[in-house]
């Protein structure tokens, strides 16, 4: 197929989420004066904040600089991991396998509390708990992913399946990879409708989403802080900052955290619909498949089970949203003998918040909450912290214990926000990936 080919008539670069939920256009109100609690940003996170809280009686206010569910809250691939972007060796070599368990141990409860909220809430979003396949990409990733099975089955209680390279068929439709490790749990889900029915909740609880409202100001007085916006001037008892990507170079407010954060460039395709008879050949498995490259790669019927979405590369600029696209579908074609033919209905792209350690963070930087550096894996993990950060505010702490708790949030000597070194990175990391071991 040609570059033009690939590309269905109808082609868009909305996200293909927006078909059923795209972003809430809100009706401009009056700033209030006060509130109890000021939310600085109205994404997932932040909703994860405001719904307790507000239900509790507290006056709560999110500040959304755009509309709500303009970003990154509705621009996933739809993946709901169980797992850390740091894989689990590598947090055993970095803090020793008792805290790289108890991590491990965080990201099976952030799921756990995800699937309560959703059943609990009744929120209707294509919720299924699928498990995942982990694509090895050479034979040494194997042999990684292999060692840390039986850990991941005994401390912390994971179903860990290994399937060698002989038998990996009968899971995906592709001989490309080395083996695969299955990990039971993980499960997908639409990631707009998800957004539209925690935001709809949030609002019947009370609490008010102001959009393009941008905050440009956070001074802590004796009392509170002073919250100054585009808008005008609200004081709080306690600020949460839940910008997660969007705290980086364009936002110099807020210094510290920014300087700890990566903004990295995603890309995420949705193609035609798939007769069923070529689903069940290139995921036979019906399972997401993410490979073990350090620049890595996801494929992953749609909820529905009528779509791909598929996508790869973050971090990679100086590329086009449609060329990133057409690289993508030539990667998966080369790779899926039966993806070949299949058209692009759908490519789009938003940010996520890196970190230097990989891992998410939640904390309070001189008197303001902060949960930051979802690294691609945020909605289960930040509707966990975010439930945490107001469990906090609310003095119930020891419920608000978690394993994250005192983290050291790390950043580079002489980095500012601006990730301008990342392209090179991903390029030197795509390099090592080429190797075969």
């Amino acid at each position: 197929m040609t570059r033009a080919e690939i590309f269905a008539p109808d082609f868009t670069t909305d996200p293909y989420w927006w078909r059923e939920a795209g972003p809430r256009n809100m009706p401009e109100r009056p700033l209030p004066s006060r509130a109890d609690i000021a939310i600085v940003g109205a994404g997932g996170t932040g909703l994860a904040v405001a719904l307790p809280l507000a239900r509790a009686g507290r006056s709560v206010v999110l500040l959304e600089a755009t509309r709500p569910g303009q970003g990154a809250s509705t621009r996933s691939g739809g993946n709901v991991s169980r797992t850390l972007k740091a894989s689990f060796p590598e947090l055993v070599h970095r803090y020793g396998e008792e805290r790289a368990v108890d991590y491990y141990r965080e990201a099976g409860l952030a799921i756990e509390h995800l699937s309560r909220v959703i059943e609990e809430e009744g929120i209707e979003c294509g919720y299924r708990r699928q498990g995942r396949y982990y694509a090895a990409h050479n034979g040494h990733a194997y042999e990684t992913l292999g060692r840390s099975a039986e850990t991941l089955r005994r401390r912390v209680g994971y179903e860990v399946e290994m399937i060698p390279r002989a038998g990996q068929r009968a899971h995906i439709g592709s001989d490309s990879y080395h083996g695969l490790q299955l990990v039971k749990g993980p499960a997908i889900l639409h990631g707009a409708t998800f957004y539209a029915g925690m935001l709809d909740r949030t609002l019947a609880a009370g609490a008010e989403i102001h959009a393009r409202t941008r905050v440009t100001g956070i001074r802590r007085e004796t009392d509170g802080f002073e919250v100054t916006t585009s808008r005008g001037t609200i004081r709080a008892d306690d600020v949460v900052v839940a910008t997660n990507a969007e705290t980086g170079a364009d936002n110099p407010l807020f210094g510290w955290l920014r300087r700890r954060v990566l903004p990295i460039r995603a890309f995420v395709c949705a193609t035609e619909e798939v007769e069923a008879e070529r689903m069940a050949r290139i995921l036979p498995g019906g399972r997401t498949v993410i490979t073990t490259h350090k620049v890595l790669f996801h494929i992953q019927p749609s909820p529905d089970r009528k779509h791909l979405l598929f996508g790869g590369w973050a971090g990679r600029n100086g590329v086009g949203l449609t060329a990133m696209a057409a690289d993508l579908h030539r990667y998966f074609t080369e790779h899926f003998p039966d993806f070949g033919g299949l058209r692009i209905a759908h490519a789009w792209e938003g940010h996520f918040a890196y970190t230097f350690d990989a891992l998410p963070h939640a904390g309070m930087r001189d008197g303001v909450h902060y949960i930051l550096g979802d690294c691609g894996t945020g909605i289960p993990l930040f509707s966990w912290l975010g439930h945490k950060t107001a469990l906090r505010i609310l003095g119930r702490t020891e419920e608000a214990k978690s394993a994250f708790d005192g983290l050291n949030f790390p950043t580079l000597p002489g980095y500012s926000g601006n990730p301008w070194f990342v392209p090179a990175a991903v390029r030197w990391y795509a390099a090592r990936d080429a190797l075969p071991f």
